[in-house]
Protein backbone atom coordinates (compact mmCIF):
# COMPACT_ATOMS: atom_id res chain seq x y z
CA UNK A 1 0.00 0.00 0.00
CA UNK A 2 1.29 3.62 -1.09
CA UNK A 3 0.55 6.73 1.49
CA UNK A 4 0.19 10.05 0.26
CA UNK A 5 4.17 10.73 1.94
CA UNK A 6 5.54 7.89 0.22
CA UNK A 7 4.01 9.60 -3.07
CA UNK A 8 5.23 13.23 -1.80
CA UNK A 9 8.83 12.13 -1.41
CA UNK A 10 9.43 10.58 -5.06
CA UNK A 11 8.47 14.23 -6.41
CA UNK A 12 10.90 16.43 -7.46
CA UNK A 13 11.95 19.79 -5.63
CA UNK A 14 10.95 23.19 -7.43
CA UNK A 15 14.50 23.91 -7.86
CA UNK A 16 15.19 20.66 -9.50
CA UNK A 17 12.38 20.54 -11.84
CA UNK A 18 13.87 21.87 -15.10
CA UNK A 19 10.04 22.43 -16.21
CA UNK A 20 9.26 24.50 -13.56
CA UNK A 21 9.15 28.68 -14.62
CA UNK A 22 11.70 30.48 -12.51
CA UNK A 23 10.25 31.76 -9.35
CA UNK A 24 10.45 35.57 -9.37
CA UNK A 25 11.08 37.36 -5.92
CA UNK A 26 8.80 39.50 -4.68
CA UNK A 27 9.92 40.02 -0.89
CA UNK A 28 10.78 43.37 0.19
CA UNK A 29 13.45 42.32 3.08
CA UNK A 30 16.65 41.78 1.08
CA UNK A 31 16.56 38.14 1.01
CA UNK A 32 17.16 36.43 -2.55
CA UNK A 33 15.14 34.19 -4.69
CA UNK A 34 17.25 31.33 -3.99
CA UNK A 35 17.40 32.00 -0.15
CA UNK A 36 13.71 31.91 -0.61
CA UNK A 37 13.78 28.87 -2.42
CA UNK A 38 15.99 26.85 0.19
CA UNK A 39 13.67 28.35 2.69
CA UNK A 40 12.43 24.95 4.90
CA UNK A 41 9.42 24.64 6.84
CA UNK A 42 8.90 22.42 10.09
CA UNK A 43 5.45 21.35 11.15
CA UNK A 44 5.43 20.43 14.75
CA UNK A 45 2.03 20.73 15.45
CA UNK A 46 -0.66 20.03 12.63
CA UNK A 47 -3.86 19.48 14.19
CA UNK A 48 -7.50 19.43 12.31
CA UNK A 49 -7.23 23.48 12.90
CA UNK A 50 -4.45 24.50 14.20
CA UNK A 51 -0.56 24.28 13.26
CA UNK A 52 2.55 25.03 15.08
CA UNK A 53 5.24 25.94 12.38
CA UNK A 54 9.00 27.27 11.92
CA UNK A 55 10.95 28.55 9.24
CA UNK A 56 13.82 30.49 8.93
CA UNK A 57 11.88 33.60 9.58
CA UNK A 58 10.60 33.05 12.77
CA UNK A 59 7.49 30.31 14.75
CA UNK A 60 3.84 31.09 13.89
CA UNK A 61 0.60 29.41 15.75
CA UNK A 62 -2.04 29.92 13.41
CA UNK A 63 -5.35 28.53 12.52
CA UNK A 64 -5.63 26.70 9.23
CA UNK A 65 -8.49 28.12 7.60
CA UNK A 66 -8.71 32.09 8.87
CA UNK A 67 -4.90 32.37 9.45
CA UNK A 68 -5.19 34.25 12.39
CA UNK A 69 -2.92 33.42 15.28
CA UNK A 70 0.67 34.43 16.89
CA UNK A 71 3.32 35.36 14.60
CA UNK A 72 6.93 35.31 16.31
CA UNK A 73 9.99 36.98 13.75
CA UNK A 74 13.78 36.34 14.22
CA UNK A 75 13.90 40.28 13.44
CA UNK A 76 12.32 41.08 16.56
CA UNK A 77 8.24 41.65 15.45
CA UNK A 78 5.77 39.56 17.34
CA UNK A 79 2.37 39.73 15.02
CA UNK A 80 -0.77 39.13 17.37
CA UNK A 81 -3.49 38.52 14.07
CA UNK A 82 -7.40 38.18 14.94
CA UNK A 83 -9.73 36.63 12.16
CA UNK A 84 -13.54 37.02 11.73
CA UNK A 85 -14.48 34.12 13.95
CA UNK A 86 -14.98 31.44 10.95
CA UNK A 87 -16.74 30.09 8.61
CA UNK A 88 -18.50 33.73 7.68
CA UNK A 89 -19.54 34.71 11.51
CA UNK A 90 -19.97 38.54 12.36
CA UNK A 91 -19.04 37.36 16.10
CA UNK A 92 -15.41 36.92 17.25
CA UNK A 93 -12.26 38.15 15.79
CA UNK A 94 -11.93 40.15 19.32
CA UNK A 95 -8.39 40.83 20.68
CA UNK A 96 -8.86 40.21 24.99
CA UNK A 97 -6.31 40.90 27.35
CA UNK A 98 -7.00 40.63 31.07
CA UNK A 99 -4.19 41.25 33.30
CA UNK A 100 -5.24 41.31 37.05
CA UNK A 101 -2.04 42.67 37.90
CA UNK A 102 -2.07 45.60 35.76
CA UNK A 103 0.39 45.91 32.49
CA UNK A 104 3.37 48.01 32.34
CA UNK A 105 4.07 48.36 28.40
CA UNK A 106 7.34 50.13 26.80
CA UNK A 107 7.41 50.21 23.16
CA UNK A 108 8.86 52.56 20.40
CA UNK A 109 6.33 54.13 18.01
CA UNK A 110 2.87 52.84 18.38
CA UNK A 111 0.10 53.09 14.89
CA UNK A 112 -3.09 51.94 15.85
CA UNK A 113 -5.92 51.86 12.65
CA UNK A 114 -9.23 50.97 14.20
CA UNK A 115 -12.42 50.81 11.65
CA UNK A 116 -15.86 50.70 13.25
CA UNK A 117 -18.20 47.68 12.17
CA UNK A 118 -21.74 47.77 12.81
CA UNK A 119 -21.42 43.35 13.11
CA UNK A 120 -18.56 43.48 15.70
CA UNK A 121 -19.10 41.84 18.92
CA UNK A 122 -18.16 44.49 21.42
CA UNK A 123 -19.54 44.26 24.68
CA UNK A 124 -17.12 45.90 26.68
CA UNK A 125 -15.76 49.96 26.92
CA UNK A 126 -17.67 53.46 27.19
CA UNK A 127 -19.51 54.46 23.81
CA UNK A 128 -21.69 57.38 23.00
CA UNK A 129 -22.92 58.59 19.82
CA UNK A 130 -23.34 62.20 20.75
CA UNK A 131 -22.23 63.99 17.58
CA UNK A 132 -20.74 61.17 15.97
CA UNK A 133 -20.97 60.09 12.26
CA UNK A 134 -22.55 57.27 13.28
CA UNK A 135 -23.00 55.21 16.16
CA UNK A 136 -20.49 52.70 15.75
CA UNK A 137 -17.38 52.22 18.18
CA UNK A 138 -14.38 52.40 16.64
CA UNK A 139 -12.01 52.76 19.83
CA UNK A 140 -13.05 52.79 23.04
CA UNK A 141 -11.88 52.14 26.57
CA UNK A 142 -13.30 52.09 30.30
CA UNK A 143 -11.23 52.87 33.34
CA UNK A 144 -12.78 52.67 37.15
CA UNK A 145 -9.76 54.70 38.11
CA UNK A 146 -7.97 57.78 36.68
CA UNK A 147 -6.08 58.29 33.71
CA UNK A 148 -3.19 59.64 33.28
CA UNK A 149 -1.25 60.42 30.12
CA UNK A 150 1.88 62.71 29.86
CA UNK A 151 3.69 63.54 26.87
CA UNK A 152 6.48 65.08 26.12
CA UNK A 153 5.45 66.27 22.78
CA UNK A 154 2.69 67.54 20.80
CA UNK A 155 -1.05 65.99 21.61
CA UNK A 156 -2.74 66.23 18.19
CA UNK A 157 -6.38 65.33 18.64
CA UNK A 158 -8.96 65.29 15.28
CA UNK A 159 -11.76 64.83 14.66
CA UNK A 160 -15.32 66.44 13.25
CA UNK A 161 -16.69 66.66 16.36
CA UNK A 162 -15.18 66.86 19.53
CA UNK A 163 -17.14 65.92 23.37
CA UNK A 164 -15.41 66.68 26.94
CA UNK A 165 -17.83 65.53 29.20
CA UNK A 166 -16.77 65.88 33.09
CA UNK A 167 -19.71 65.47 34.99
CA UNK A 168 -17.93 67.41 37.95
CA UNK A 169 -14.76 69.66 37.21
CA UNK A 170 -13.22 70.25 33.79
CA UNK A 171 -9.62 72.39 34.28
CA UNK A 172 -7.45 73.79 31.94
CA UNK A 173 -3.82 74.41 32.96
CA UNK A 174 -1.49 76.49 30.65
CA UNK A 175 0.54 79.50 29.94
CA UNK A 176 -1.28 80.28 26.78
CA UNK A 177 -4.62 79.20 25.67
CA UNK A 178 -5.38 79.69 21.83
CA UNK A 179 -8.63 79.17 20.10
CA UNK A 180 -9.59 79.69 16.89
CA UNK A 181 -13.31 79.36 15.80
CA UNK A 182 -16.04 80.54 13.34
CA UNK A 183 -18.60 80.63 16.09
CA UNK A 184 -18.57 80.58 19.92
CA UNK A 185 -21.25 79.43 22.10
CA UNK A 186 -21.60 79.32 25.34
CA UNK A 187 -24.31 78.43 28.39
CA UNK A 188 -23.69 78.89 31.84
CA UNK A 189 -25.26 79.18 34.93
CA UNK A 190 -22.60 81.43 36.67
CA UNK A 191 -19.23 82.59 35.42
CA UNK A 192 -16.61 83.89 37.74
CA UNK A 193 -13.51 85.42 36.48
CA UNK A 194 -10.45 87.40 38.11
CA UNK A 195 -7.86 89.09 34.91
CA UNK A 196 -5.45 91.35 35.90
CA UNK A 197 -5.96 93.17 32.45
CA UNK A 198 -8.27 92.54 29.34
CA UNK A 199 -8.06 93.53 25.56
CA UNK A 200 -10.46 93.22 23.01
CA UNK A 201 -10.79 94.09 19.52
CA UNK A 202 -14.32 93.95 17.62
CA UNK A 203 -14.24 94.30 14.66
CA UNK A 204 -17.98 94.41 13.55
CA UNK A 205 -20.66 94.46 16.14
CA UNK A 206 -21.10 93.77 19.55
CA UNK A 207 -24.50 92.57 21.10
CA UNK A 208 -25.14 92.38 24.58
CA UNK A 209 -28.58 91.70 26.59
CA UNK A 210 -28.61 91.70 30.06
CA UNK A 211 -30.99 91.63 33.11
CA UNK A 212 -28.45 94.05 35.20
CA UNK A 213 -24.96 95.10 34.75
CA UNK A 214 -23.29 96.39 37.57
CA UNK A 215 -19.71 97.41 37.31
CA UNK A 216 -17.61 98.41 40.69
CA UNK A 217 -14.37 100.21 40.81
CA UNK A 218 -12.93 100.78 44.79
CA UNK A 219 -9.74 101.76 43.39
CA UNK A 220 -9.28 105.31 43.75
CA UNK A 221 -7.23 104.96 40.69
CA UNK A 222 -9.70 102.99 38.72
CA UNK A 223 -11.19 104.80 35.87
CA UNK A 224 -13.71 104.47 32.36
CA UNK A 225 -12.36 105.60 29.68
CA UNK A 226 -14.37 105.40 26.36
CA UNK A 227 -12.35 106.60 22.86
CA UNK A 228 -13.61 105.95 19.43
CA UNK A 229 -13.91 107.35 16.01
CA UNK A 230 -17.92 106.35 16.40
CA UNK A 231 -21.08 106.75 18.01
CA UNK A 232 -22.84 106.53 21.32
CA UNK A 233 -26.53 105.64 21.42
CA UNK A 234 -28.07 105.19 24.25
CA UNK A 235 -32.37 104.10 24.69
CA UNK A 236 -33.25 104.02 28.85
CA UNK A 237 -36.86 102.67 28.99
CA UNK A 238 -37.00 103.35 32.40
CA UNK A 239 -35.31 106.47 34.65
CA UNK A 240 -31.01 107.14 34.76
CA UNK A 241 -29.98 108.49 37.57
CA UNK A 242 -26.24 109.77 37.61
CA UNK A 243 -24.82 110.75 40.79
CA UNK A 244 -21.13 112.33 40.18
CA UNK A 245 -19.11 112.46 43.78
CA UNK A 246 -16.16 114.64 41.36
CA UNK A 247 -16.69 117.42 38.99
CA UNK A 248 -18.56 117.17 35.52
CA UNK A 249 -17.42 118.85 32.67
CA UNK A 250 -18.82 117.72 29.10
CA UNK A 251 -17.27 119.65 26.23
CA UNK A 252 -19.63 118.80 22.64
CA UNK A 253 -16.66 120.36 20.23
CA UNK A 254 -19.25 120.21 16.97
CA UNK A 255 -16.80 118.51 14.81
CA UNK A 256 -17.91 117.28 11.45
CA UNK A 257 -18.10 113.14 11.38
CA UNK A 258 -18.60 110.69 9.17
CA UNK A 259 -22.15 109.46 8.77
CA UNK A 260 -23.81 111.78 11.87
CA UNK A 261 -26.01 109.87 14.32
CA UNK A 262 -27.77 113.13 14.92
CA UNK A 263 -28.84 115.52 12.15
CA UNK A 264 -27.59 118.76 12.37
CA UNK A 265 -30.02 121.77 13.53
CA UNK A 266 -27.91 125.14 12.16
CA UNK A 267 -25.35 125.83 14.98
CA UNK A 268 -27.12 123.92 17.53
CA UNK A 269 -24.37 121.97 19.37
CA UNK A 270 -25.85 120.81 22.32
CA UNK A 271 -29.94 120.11 22.68
CA UNK A 272 -31.77 118.83 26.04
CA UNK A 273 -35.46 118.49 25.55
CA UNK A 274 -38.01 117.38 28.44
CA UNK A 275 -40.86 116.18 25.87
CA UNK A 276 -44.80 115.75 26.88
CA UNK A 277 -46.33 111.83 27.19
CA UNK A 278 -49.79 110.95 27.42
CA UNK A 279 -51.11 114.29 27.46
CA UNK A 280 -49.07 115.36 30.63
CA UNK A 281 -46.48 117.96 30.25
CA UNK A 282 -43.22 117.99 32.37
CA UNK A 283 -40.64 120.43 33.38
CA UNK A 284 -36.39 120.84 33.94
CA UNK A 285 -34.80 121.68 37.16
CA UNK A 286 -31.37 123.16 36.83
CA UNK A 287 -29.68 123.99 40.67
CA UNK A 288 -26.38 124.89 41.99
CA UNK A 289 -25.75 125.71 45.58
CA UNK A 290 -23.29 128.19 44.89
CA UNK A 291 -23.94 129.91 41.33
CA UNK A 292 -25.42 129.42 37.78
CA UNK A 293 -23.72 130.96 35.12
CA UNK A 294 -24.83 131.03 31.40
CA UNK A 295 -22.77 132.45 28.60
CA UNK A 296 -24.03 132.58 25.14
CA UNK A 297 -20.24 133.81 24.00
CA UNK A 298 -21.08 136.24 20.89
CA UNK A 299 -24.21 135.03 20.33
CA UNK A 300 -27.45 135.58 21.67
CA UNK A 301 -29.26 134.50 25.04
CA UNK A 302 -32.77 133.72 24.65
CA UNK A 303 -35.44 132.51 27.06
CA UNK A 304 -38.72 131.56 25.47
CA UNK A 305 -41.79 130.04 27.33
CA UNK A 306 -45.49 130.24 26.20
CA UNK A 307 -46.46 130.84 29.49
CA UNK A 308 -44.13 133.98 31.52
CA UNK A 309 -40.54 134.29 33.18
CA UNK A 310 -40.15 134.11 36.69
CA UNK A 311 -36.48 134.81 38.12
CA UNK A 312 -36.42 134.37 41.81
CA UNK A 313 -33.97 134.92 44.21
CA UNK A 314 -35.88 134.21 47.21
CA UNK A 315 -36.61 130.34 48.34
CA UNK A 316 -40.47 129.83 46.37
CA UNK A 317 -41.75 126.89 45.61
CA UNK A 318 -41.79 126.21 41.78
CA UNK A 319 -43.99 123.10 41.52
CA UNK A 320 -46.03 123.16 44.66
CA UNK A 321 -47.88 126.24 46.28
CA UNK A 322 -51.58 126.22 47.03
CA UNK A 323 -53.93 123.81 45.61
CA UNK A 324 -51.20 122.61 43.46
CA UNK A 325 -50.06 125.90 42.08
CA UNK A 326 -47.25 128.45 42.35
CA UNK A 327 -48.57 131.59 43.82
CA UNK A 328 -46.10 133.71 43.06
CA UNK A 329 -45.42 132.76 39.82
CA UNK A 330 -45.10 134.61 36.50
CA UNK A 331 -48.54 134.94 34.93
CA UNK A 332 -48.98 134.08 31.22
CA UNK A 333 -46.99 136.89 28.72
CA UNK A 334 -45.27 137.88 31.97
CA UNK A 335 -41.54 138.59 33.03
CA UNK A 336 -41.14 138.61 36.57
CA UNK A 337 -38.16 139.42 38.97
CA UNK A 338 -38.49 138.97 42.99
CA UNK A 339 -34.73 139.94 44.37
CA UNK A 340 -34.68 139.18 48.18
CA UNK A 341 -32.11 142.34 48.90
CA UNK A 342 -31.70 144.12 45.95
CA UNK A 343 -32.20 144.37 41.90
CA UNK A 344 -29.52 146.41 39.42
CA UNK A 345 -29.84 146.70 36.03
CA UNK A 346 -27.24 148.63 34.06
CA UNK A 347 -26.34 149.78 30.50
CA UNK A 348 -22.63 150.73 30.84
CA UNK A 349 -22.32 151.71 26.57
CA UNK A 350 -26.04 152.35 25.97
CA UNK A 351 -29.41 153.14 26.74
CA UNK A 352 -31.73 151.06 29.40
CA UNK A 353 -35.19 151.21 27.97
CA UNK A 354 -38.60 150.06 29.51
CA UNK A 355 -41.21 150.00 27.27
CA UNK A 356 -44.55 149.01 27.13
CA UNK A 357 -47.42 148.68 24.34
CA UNK A 358 -50.18 151.56 25.39
CA UNK A 359 -52.76 150.62 22.91
CA UNK A 360 -52.92 147.37 25.44
CA UNK A 361 -53.38 149.09 28.20
CA UNK A 362 -49.62 148.40 29.75
CA UNK A 363 -47.81 151.08 31.90
CA UNK A 364 -44.61 151.42 33.59
CA UNK A 365 -44.89 151.42 36.98
CA UNK A 366 -41.96 151.75 39.49
CA UNK A 367 -42.75 151.15 43.11
CA UNK A 368 -40.53 151.24 46.13
CA UNK A 369 -41.96 150.03 49.67
CA UNK A 370 -38.54 152.36 51.51
CA UNK A 371 -38.92 154.93 48.49
CA UNK A 372 -38.25 155.55 44.60
CA UNK A 373 -35.01 156.80 44.26
CA UNK A 374 -33.99 158.53 40.25
CA UNK A 375 -30.66 159.47 39.60
CA UNK A 376 -28.53 160.83 36.34
CA UNK A 377 -25.48 161.25 37.66
CA UNK A 378 -23.59 162.84 34.92
CA UNK A 379 -26.31 163.66 32.54
CA UNK A 380 -30.01 165.78 32.54
CA UNK A 381 -33.01 163.65 33.55
CA UNK A 382 -35.95 164.46 31.24
CA UNK A 383 -39.52 163.50 31.82
CA UNK A 384 -41.79 163.41 28.90
CA UNK A 385 -45.22 162.77 28.08
CA UNK A 386 -45.94 163.45 24.73
CA UNK A 387 -49.25 162.19 24.66
CA UNK A 388 -51.07 162.82 28.36
CA UNK A 389 -49.89 164.62 31.37
CA UNK A 390 -47.38 163.84 34.48
CA UNK A 391 -48.82 163.76 37.83
CA UNK A 392 -47.09 164.21 40.92
CA UNK A 393 -49.36 163.50 44.55
CA UNK A 394 -47.15 163.07 46.96
CA UNK A 395 -47.17 164.43 50.97
CA UNK A 396 -44.43 167.09 49.93
CA UNK A 397 -42.84 168.31 46.86
CA UNK A 398 -39.20 169.33 46.92
CA UNK A 399 -37.91 171.32 44.18
CA UNK A 400 -33.99 172.09 43.89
Amino acid sequence: MTTKTDEASKVDLAKNNAKTINEVNSNEDGTTAEQNQDTEYTVIINGEKIALTTDKFGASLVDKLEGHGLHIQKNGDIVVLSGSGGKGKGCGGRLLINTKGGQITKSGPIVVEATADSSSSTESGSSTSEGAANSQVAYSGYFSGDHEVEIQGTNYIKARDIVLDATDTLTLKANKVLVQTDEWVEEKGLEKRKVDNVEEEVTSQRTSEVKEDTSKQYDGRASQNVVGSGHINQRVKGDYALTVDGIADIQVMCADVKAPLITRMGNVGLKIGVNSHKGKNYGAILSASSFFEIGAGSGNLTLSTARGIHLDTQVFETNQGLNGRDTNAAGIGEIKIDAKDGFTVNAWKGDATIETDKTAGGKVKIKGKEGVEVEATTGDMTLEAKAGDIDMTATKIYLN
